[in-house]
């Protein structure tokens, strides 16, 4: 059952027990668990739902169709970094790379002693861990899908003493290394929600609305009643359609930066004014290094390999690469030197940094469902992500690169890790830094305290009865590694339980 904005030619009144509105990591293992109870459950998705067969390996042709405003949600700060979402059925879960970690049984800990979040510590999350591996096939890479990109890597770091190896990742025996993760996998292999949740949850009966935007919350007697929503063919467009869903429990599911945007748009948590804050985005950057030898980067997995030496300090080294057309943007050149380095693009590596942040953004509403992030780097997480490349440097060089350039606009092009060191300003600022990101989370925190949270442990919010996020949002922390999983179990463990409820 998929109702596009095509297949509707009048306005719709349907009926459910459960109304998701978000069809990514959280929304759909909610349907899974909810649908396999027998629950019926409509899910709201405001992108479209595209197949193998549209997945072309064009950036031109998937990036409008996947992204949301062409991968260009920005915090805004020092520095300013880019926070690319998805906007499809799936989610941001389409277009990442398929990494899966599990968080740290301490930090999980820490959630329930000190923040109130009672069933994640003590091991309690790992049942639904097992179920969305085993669900999502996840595998370490394979060698032979590796790439001369990680092959450096490990050339590297092997040469240094320190520790890596191959990403555990969402995957099937497909996978191919098309090195296109990012922009829809043309294989089918990777396990995004789109192509393992959701159609299990079709299966069961769930219904799902295509290019259907949730506009409002219907509420009764101080209680959620559902959802009305309009079929748009773009976010800014007037509705064609409108959908009325009747249902006693409403999912908010549509991530970090929209699901508090959607509630402040109802005046939702203004009291305690939680909503918005405490947003974590997992920054990053990216080293990039020449080589005497062919590297052909994009052939293979993408995210494939990891340096995890510096983990405890909150810094991982993860694979990033991807099609030719995406490192001349990376290059901090112009004119000949320019092109010299595109015309080399064969010989260029890549490889990314990524911090577990203590710095803290917020996202705010702006006219017109649009989001306002702000986020300003603290100079301890500069710090770490200075260590990061400064480690990936000497990684590089030690594999036999000829020249390194880091993220850093004051340092462009080093040819020894002694010339990084020397150059690098003690006193410089994060505004120097080519940064991004891929993991908001946190600005619907869950918790224990009414006054620190936005949702109770169970997941439903404190200020309307019946309405619950289950999404990155209400993750209280960073994690320091690829959140999706964690995303999914949370929520397998908030569908569960709204199906004890009978919900």
């Amino acid at each position: 059952m998929i109702i596009d904005l095509d297949d509707v030619h009048s306005d719709l009144t349907e009926t459910a027990d459960v109304c998701i509105i978000g069809s990514g990591a959280g929304g759909a293992a909610v349907a899974r668990e909810l649908t396999a109870a027998g629950a019926s459950v409509i899910m709201l998705e405001e992108g479209a739902y595209y197949r193998r067969a549209d997945f072309n390996r064009r950036l031109d042709h998937m990036i409008p169709l996947l992204y949301r405003d062409l991968g260009l949600t920005t915090a805004l700060g020092f520095p300013s970094i880019p926070v690319p979402l998805g906007k499809t059925v799936g989610g941001t879960t389409t277009i990442n790379s398929g990494t899966c970690f599990r968080a740290p049984r301490p930090l999980l800990d820490g959630w329930e002693r000190d923040l109130g979040v009672a069933g994640v510590g003590g091991g309690a999350l790992d049942p639904y861990y097992e179920k969305v591996e085993e669900r999502l096939h996840v595998q370490p890479v394979k060698e032979d899908l590796l790439g001369k990109n990680a092959e450096l890597v490990r050339r590297g770091a092997r040469a240094l003493g320190l520790h890596s190896e191959p990403l555990r990742r969402a995957v099937t025996d497909n996978c191919r290394g098309c090195g296109v993760c990012c922009f829809g996998c043309p294989s089918d292999a990777k396990m995004s929600v789109n192509l393992s949740y959701i159609p299990a949850a079709l299966e069961r009966g769930l219904r799902l609305f295509t290019r259907c935007l949730a506009l409002r919350l219907l509420v009764e007697n101080g209680r959620v009643a559902g959802v009305e929503a309009g079929f748009v063919r773009r976010t800014q467009d007037r509705p064609e359609r409108f959908l009325r869903v009747r249902a006693r429990t409403v999912v908010l599911a549509a991530g970090a930066i929209y699901s508090p945007l959607f509630l402040l748009s109802h005046r939702l948590g203004r009291a305690r004014g939680q909503v918005g804050r405490n947003l974590s985005l997992h920054p990053c950057s990216r080293v990039t290094a020449l080589f005497d030898e062919t590297v052909e980067g994009w052939k293979g997995v993408p995210q494939g390999f990891c340096v995890d030496t510096l983990r405890d300090e909150g810094v991982m080294l993860e694979g990033i690469q991807g099609p030719p057309a995406l490192l001349g943007p990376l290059l901090p050149f112009s004119g000949r030197r320019y092109q010299e380095l595109v015309e080399a693009a064969p010989r260029l590596a890549a490889f990314g940094v990524m911090i577990k942040d203590s710095t803290r953004g917020r996202v705010r509403r702006l006219p017109g469902r649009r989001p306002l992030v702000t986020y300003f780097m603290n100079r301890d997480d500069f710090g770490r992500v200075l260590r990061g490349i400064g480690l990936l440097v000497k990684i590089f060089f030690a594999a036999g690169a000829r020249k390194v350039f880091p993220p850093l606009h004051s340092l462009p092009e080093v040819s020894s890790p002694e010339e990084f060191e020397r150059r690098l300003d003690p006193d410089q600022s994060p505004a120097d830094l080519e940064g991004m990101a891929f993991h908001p989370l946190g600005t619907c925190r869950m918790g224990g305290d009414p006054s620190r949270s936005v949702v109770d442990p169970e997941g439903e919010c404190r200020d309307l009865p019946g309405l619950y996020v289950a999404d990155g949002s209400v993750l209280p922390s960073a994690l320091g590694v690829n959140p999706q999983m964690t995303i999914m179990a949370v929520a397998a463990r908030i569908g569960e339980r709204l199906a004890r409820r009978g919900a």
